[in-house]
Order: C-alpha cells, then structure tokens, then sequence
C-alpha cells in the first residue's frame, strides 16, 4: 500500500511540474491536488528537492526502458532513430519549456544527473547505432563513431536550452524533429536515405 502511494504522488508531483515547472509548484499544491496530507507527503519525501529528484530519476529510468524496448523492436539503425525521435516527440510535447530553467537553477544536483544520463547512456546508444548503421550499409563507412556521436549529444544540448529558439515559434518537437533530420542526412548513405526520405520526418516526400 505505501507504494502504491509514493507511486500515486510521484505521478501526480510529474505531471504538475511537467505543466507548471518546478519551481511554482509547492508541496502544498502537490498535497492538495492528490487530495493527500502534508503529512503524508512528507512520510516518503523529506523535501521538495527529494521529490524534484525522484521524479526526474523516475523519468530517466522511463527514457532507458523506452530506448532499450526500441532497441529489441527495430530493424536496423535509421529506423531505431526514427522511433527515437517518434517516442522522445510524444514526451517532450508535454514540456513546459520553463521546467529547464527551473531544474538547472534551483536543482543543480538532479540536472547534474540529467546530464550524465545524456553524456553516458543517450552517447553509448547513439555510438552504437553509429557502428552498426556503418556496418550495415546505412551510414558512410567514413565517419569518426565517436566524434560523430558526440556530436549529437552537443545537438541534444542545444534542443535543452530552450534559449537558443526562445526568439523563435518552435517547440521541443519540431526542434527534435529538426534535429534529427541534420544528424541523419549528414551520416546516411544512399541506402539510409531512401529509409528516411519515407519516415515521417519527410512527409512531403512519400
């Protein structure tokens, strides 16, 4: 029961920083709209932080499962990026661009740890997906794997400083979309753009 509980407001505390940013939101917020005490509240987290903190982890944890399930479903390399950038859309469409700013300001420890979930996990994925796609004929046999992976970790960082579109009417999915569209066009074959000419990411092209 007392899990079923602690998942019950960590699902709730997600869901209201994923709209409103976690700096507005209170533990009083987060009490009142799960129709919970603060007692209660305080039983499984000792403070805000601590709450910021699991619900991130919770998400970083949900971001692996999802690319490992992709992983084991696809085919080949330009397709596993293409679900990539299908399941990463869903996600981040649900983004208030402000939750960045909170969490790297007021939580530096938990964005410390989104950080190296993207310099470890997300680099080790996409370096992997880089020698198999060259091995297979998808991605030019020329490129430097892990020059060309680090790459796209420092695109990645861009698309996360909502400041370097602020000025702009882009959201988190058309800057992904765009993203994804640059580091594939410049490593794909021939073989691997016919794939991506028919994704979605090129839907005047089918």
């Amino acid at each position: 029961m007392s899990e079923e509980v602690k998942n019950k407001i960590l699902n709730g505390a997600a869901a209201l920083f994923l709209k409103y940013g976690f700096k507005s939101i209170t533990m009083d917020d987060i009490a009142r709209e799960l129709g919970i005490s603060k007692k209660t509240l305080y039983q499984f987290f000792e403070d805000k932080p601590s709450l910021v903190d699991q619900t991130v982890m919770n998400h970083i944890q949900a971001e692996e499962n999802a690319c490992k399930a992709i992983n084991h479903e696809q085919t080949n390399p330009v397709e596993y990026m293409l679900m990539i950038t299908e399941s990463f859309s869903d996600i981040k469409k649900q983004i208030n661009q402000s939750i960045l700013y909170d969490l790297k300001k007021y939580f530096k420890p938990t964005w410390d740890k989104l950080n190296l979930f993207r310099m470890e996990f997300v680099y080790n994925q996409v370096l992997d997906n880089i020698i198999r796609g060259k091995e297979m004929g998808f991605y030019h046999a020329g490129i430097d794997d892990s020059l060309t992976a680090r790459f796209y970790i420092s695109l990645v960082d861009f698309m996360m400083n909502p400041d370097n579109y602020a000025s702009t009417e882009l959201d988190f999915k058309s800057v992904h979309a765009e993203m994804m569209r640059y580091h594939l066009r410049s490593i794909c074959t021939d073989k691997g753009m016919k794939l991506l000419l028919k994704s979605s990411l090129y839907p005047n092209s089918k």
